[in-house]
């Protein structure tokens, strides 16, 4: 079997299988770091838990312009591949490299600037802002770093290579988990940086995977390679590139926004729940060890399958995956609710106010996380087909016209509800924004390519 072809020549669950593995034990080691800087964290007080809380949003706002070429990207780069046009495949990597650095820079400079001033309109609490903006602004520093390491990472991912990334992502994380308490607490010559010690861990252990990343690309992928000819400005595929990553930025722009506007809604009722939003949401991210590794994996096998015209086998991909990812959500959440207290001590062992919050939030919060699954799912096939306007809709109504309404209004807002009605308000708009990606998917509109499309279906 031709290595560049086997997504398209195995059994669609042993595809996700090979290709879901290593993206598993990829996102399980991305969580464990995650995990090891709130554990860290958590031992300097709920202060630091609520900054890195706060920042999370903000941050993602500034760089979400750039998550729709990404995944434009691994429309192009997945279809390409599945239609053996692999220099074609190398021109689209090569222009979202470019993407990437031209826009980073300009990126990280407004983001280094504007940081104090949004977490002050956001009425982020006076305690946290100072730890909120370190935070922040050694983050906003590596904006290409960060934005070459995700590139990356899905780029092998869509030619069907996802043991590489593993490997790099497992250096990467290994020094950012050994960084971690040395630059927070200090050690020997080493001062205690405390907040910001966490950021430049992460920042220089992404750096570092990031150069082994580009080595391997222009040594050969696959037996394609990343050259200087691939980097130079393509007018067709920037065309494309715009085309189809346009809604997805808007989206994510938008989710961005809605995610920061949650904060200052949150941070309403004080410290207390904002660190308990952190603490809450974080073992559910550890369903994306099996969730995310499988919807990534969708991508791969969806785009290659509708590249190379086989549109029977796109679409039982996204039936499988969105019962299996649906399936696996549900038996994780219901773990959770039950030993939901065991769980939230392990971030915030003595303070009771966060730990009555965080538990509530994975009681009331929690099963509605089978119905984002569903909207996740939607993404995932929108991003492998280049049909991406409809998840531009769904991300904008779950957040804005829902979600943030919703939680203001049971939370902090008229009736009144305090912490728990927050978490009813976001609990609902996952209900309603995942019945709609299910039926979206189901109707089966995204079941054309568009490689070779030239009008503006491609972003219905």
């Amino acid at each position: 079997m031709d290595e560049k072809d086997w997504v398209l020549k195995t059994s669609i669950v042993r595809a996700m299988i090979k290709l879901g593995l290593p993206l598993g034990l990829m996102q399980a080691l991305h969580i464990a770091y995650n995990i090891t800087d709130m554990f860290w964290l958590g031992r300097l007080g709920r202060d630091s838990l609520a900054a890195v809380n706060a920042t999370w949003p903000v941050v993602f706002l500034i760089v979400s312009g750039l998550v729709g070429f990404l995944q434009a990207g691994i429309s192009l780069v997945s279809q390409y591949w599945g239609a053996k046009e692999y220099s074609s495949a190398m021109n689209a990597v090569g222009q979202v490299f470019l993407i990437i650095v031209i826009t980073g820079l300009p990126i990280s400079l407004v983001a280094y600037t504007a940081l104090p001033s949004v977490f002050e309109a956001l009425g982020v609490p006076d305690e946290v802002i100072t730890g909120a903006v370190i935070y922040g602004r050694i983050f906003s520093l590596g904006m290409v770093i960060f934005g070459v390491m995700d590139a990356t990472v899905s780029i092998f991912s869509a030619v069907g290579d996802t043991l590489t990334p593993l490997k790099v992502r497992t250096a990467g994380v290994l020094i950012n988990v050994a960084l971690d308490p040395i630059l927070i607490f200090g050690l020997g010559p080493i001062p205690p940086l405390g907040i910001a010690g966490a950021a430049i861990a992460t920042l220089v252990s992404d750096l570092i995977a990031s150069l082994i990343s580009i080595r391997i690309l222009t040594t050969g992928i696959r037996g394609e390679k990343l050259t200087a000819t691939n980097l130079r400005p393509n007018k067709e595929l920037l065309t494309k590139l715009v085309k189809i990553g346009l809604p997805i930025s808007i989206s994510s722009i938008g989710e961005a926004g809605g995610f920061t506007l949650l904060t200052a809604i949150i941070s309403m009722l004080g410290t207390a729940a904002l660190a308990a939003w952190g603490i809450g949401d974080r073992p559910l991210g550890l369903l994306d060890i099996f969730v995310g590794s499988l919807l990534t994996a969708t991508t791969t096998i969806v785009g290659q399958s509708l590249g190379a015209g086989m549109l029977e086998r796109a679409k039982q991909t996204a039936i499988k995956s969105l019962i299996y990812s649906s399936l696996i959500t549900a038996v994780g959440v219901c773990c959770y609710v039950i030993f939901r207290y065991e769980v939230v001590t392990l971030f915030s062992p003595s303070d009771i106010e966060v730990i009555q919050n965080a538990a509530d939030f994975l009681l009331l919060m929690g099963p509605s996380i089978v119905f984002f699954v569903m909207l996740r799912a939607a993404f995932s096939i929108a991003s492998a087909s280049g049909h991406t306007k409809i998840v531009m809709i769904l991300s904008l109504l779950r957040l804005w016209v829902l979600r943030n309404a919703l939680a203001y209004l049971f939370g902090p807002g008229p009736l009144g509800m305090g912490v728990r009605g927050l978490w009813v308000g976001m609990a609902i708009s996952n209900v309603v924004t995942g019945t709609l990606a299910l039926a979206w998917i189901l109707k089966g509109g995204w079941l054309k390519p568009i490689i070779s499309d030239t009008s503006d279906s491609y972003t219905r």
